[in-house]
């Protein structure tokens, strides 16, 4: 059904406003993970774990005060993505330091991630990558996982620790920001 311009009907506008506040609510969030990790820029030296392993502190928790949806639309492994999150569940803000030769373990997140490297440098793996080809992020640089099923493992393969700021969408009430999974085997030696 099509309307003249300006002639919607008036639950279409109420959606659109409805739609508007959800976007700026996932703006919102976006820009508080992006503070939050400028200010752990200023810090960036500030990678104390020392026991070979990733370790996260989970810096704050929430749920959206209103129904949220979120989108993200990136390019992942050289692929355009869309993550659709519809009425997110809770956000979680973690700090994530890998010492040199740690890696994360193969793993997923139930929605999308924002990840800021503040300190190091990560290379990241792809399980649906037969080529097991690395992507390399260094400090300064922010990607996002898409979440929602994608397998992969992050390794300092570096001599320096890494920190990571990573904001994590859709995170059911009470879970964990991770869901371990085993090795696919598309990567040889590890």
């Amino acid at each position: 059904m099509s309307f003249p311009s300006g002639n919607l009907p008036r639950s279409t506008t109420t959606l659109t406003g409805q739609r508007r506040t959800r976007l700026i609510a996932a703006a919102a969030g976006v820009i508080a993970a992006v503070v939050i990790g400028s200010l752990a820029l200023a810090n960036a030296n500030a990678v104390h774990a020392n026991h070979g392993l990733p370790h996260g502190t989970i810096l704050a928790r929430g749920t959206f005060a209103d129904a949220t949806d979120v989108q993200f639309r990136t390019d992942i492994a050289g692929k355009h993505q869309v993550m659709n999150v519809h009425d997110s569940g809770e956000v979680i803000v973690q700090n994530v330091t890998i010492d040199p030769g740690a890696n994360t373990g193969w793993h997923s997140h139930h929605g999308p991630v924002v990840v800021v490297v503040a300190a190091g440098t990560m290379t990241l793996y792809q399980a649906n990558d037969a080529t097991c080809t690395p992507h390399v992020y260094t400090a300064g640089q922010t990607f996002i996982d898409p979440g929602q099923g994608n397998v992969h493992i992050a390794r300092n393969e570096g001599s320096v620790g890494i920190q990571l700021l990573a904001t994590y969408f859709d995170v059911p009430a009470g879970a964990g920001p991770a869901i371990a999974h085993p090795n696919p085997g598309n990567c040889t030696g590890f």
